[in-house]
């Protein structure tokens, strides 16, 4: 069984109605809200659009083209005669000035130095002994050339025997004459006698490659002879006018002892 209640219907209706007039009042505040934020961020355009001009037609007909293009010649020979009656005074050409040419350099104050003979190009071409023509006679014509064959067969070296397997021997002329200090590391002392090496030439009068051919019996004379013999300079011999390197030359020492001090010297 059901228990029986009773409501006022007079109440709810108008709680009801004052529910629905505060809604609509906040939904046309907050559109409201809505239109006043969009029109202050520009989201509506106000204002007049376009100029407010009549809209103008135009004839595409081959009648309008005719004007149009009458229009424009006249514009063209309006501007052409324009430009005619402006147009600009013809310009005076420049005036050519011949170029400058700039003043000679001053000459060359001329050197001197003391003591020191200054040449031309000229001097130093006459200088050249080179292109100097030879006036003496070619050898073995007439007397002259004789001579002068004669003298210089005479010019030659003899030979003193021979050397080391079977060349011809020289005999050794100094260029420059050992000295006691260069030697005497290498004599024996106390010994007197004679020693004999044979020697090659050598380029600027040095020699090289020297043997023993002979000494004093016990002196060894010979074998200090040999082992100083790099320090000597001896001429080479001539033929015929010319050096002869490489070829053997001898060369002799004669040691005597005297009471107060060792004496040597070189015999050839």
């Amino acid at each position: 069984m059901r228990t029986a209640t009773y409501r006022d219907s007079s109440y709810r209706t108008r709680a009801d109605t004052g529910s629905r007039a505060l809604s609509w009042a906040l939904s046309l505040g907050i559109a409201a809200l809505l239109l006043y934020a969009l029109l202050r961020m520009g989201g509506v355009v106000r204002g007049d659009f376009g100029d407010r001009r009549p809209l103008s037609t135009f004839d595409v007909s081959a009648q309008g083209q005719r004007a149009e293009t009458a229009a424009t010649k006249r514009t063209e020979r309006a501007r052409q005669s324009g430009r005619q009656r402006t147009a600009p005074a013809k310009r005076e050409r420049p005036v050519e000035r011949p170029a400058e040419t700039p003043p000679p350099p001053p000459p060359l104050a001329e050197l001197k130095l003391p003591g020191v003979m200054i040449l031309s190009r000229s001097d130093y071409a006459a200088s050249d002994i080179g292109k100097i023509k030879g006036t003496a006679p070619a050898p073995g014509s007439g007397a002259e050339g004789q001579q002068s064959a004669s003298a210089g067969a005479g010019d030659d070296t003899p030979t003193v025997g021979k050397g080391p397997g079977g060349e011809p021997l020289y005999a050794a002329e100094w260029y420059r004459r050992p000295t006691r200090a260069e030697t005497s590391p290498y004599m024996p002392r106390g010994r007197a006698g004679w020693g004999m090496i044979a020697c090659r030439t050598a380029p600027r009068f040095h020699v090289e490659d020297c043997r023993e051919l002979g000494e004093s019996p016990g002196s060894g004379i010979a074998r200090g002879l040999r082992q100083a013999g790099w320090q000597f300079l001896v001429r080479p011999p001539r033929r015929g006018g010319q050096p002869l390197i490489g070829v053997w030359v001898r060369i002799r020492f004669d040691i005597t002892i005297e009471p107060a001090s060792e004496q040597s010297g070189p015999g050839e």
